[in-house]
């Protein structure tokens, strides 16, 4: 078994464009048209949390290289949690940048 540091968080849980089947883990009110590791750590970096943004496929999208990222949050929390308040404040920077 690896240890992680962290949780491991990819941007296709946040895809607007793809299924729960395909991968997406929020509902469709708190997904993103075009998430991305860069957009992801800063809203990680946000939120004051640990982040390690790391080069790797999601398995299954293995050809698509998107990146993923190592979060670790400040409080006990779990990775539904960290995923929607997430998501949450990648709502947030996108509204700002609009």
């Amino acid at each position: 078994m690896i240890r992680r540091e962290g949780f491991i968080i990819w941007p296709t849980y946040f895809d607007r464009s793809l299924s729960w089947r395909e991968g997406r883990r929020v509902p469709l009110r708190l997904s993103s048209r075009s998430p991305t590791v860069e957009k992801l750590s800063k809203a990680a970096q946000k939120l004051g949390w640990y982040v390690k943004v790391e080069v790797a496929a999601h398995p299954k999208t293995h050809w698509k290289k998107t990146g993923r990222l190592v979060v670790k949050p400040d409080k006990l929390l779990s990775k539904q949690s960290v995923i929607k308040a997430l998501a949450q404040e990648l709502l947030k920077q996108e509204m700002k940048e609009r």
